[in-house]
């Protein structure tokens, strides 16, 4: 079948998905401690999606010798790098809020 073959149809993705795919980019970006978490059932990754454009609120907290701006930049790139390459959607905005710093334990 030739790339100008179409069938007709729908593909539908899960808000569920795309959240799972912003957590384990999340947790495999260096510098990022761990998603920020507040104890309700919410989790720390708000998403919207428009017309097949992902936008996202992602609130995270940091290792404490990590470079806020760099892990912040690098965190949008990879998150709008994975929602493309596995689901082929565009990104809009990836806001990033950093809630705290995770420093390690003093004995």
């Amino acid at each position: 079948m030739s790339e100008k073959e179409r069938i007709p149809g729908n593909t539908t993705v899960a808000p569920e998905v795309l959240e799972t795919i912003v957590e384990m980019t999340v947790n495999e970006t260096q510098g990022v401690s761990r998603i920020f978490n507040n104890n309700t059932a919410n989790s720390g990754v708000k998403l919207k999606t428009n017309e097949g454009i992902v936008s996202a609120d992602i609130y995270i907290v940091l290792q404490s010798e990590s470079n806020t701006i760099e892990v912040c930049k690098n965190l949008q790139k990879n998150i709008a790098r994975a929602i493309n390459d596995i689901v082929g959607m565009g990104v809009g905005s990836l806001n990033i809020h950093v809630e705290d710093f995770d420093y390690p334990e003093m004995n």
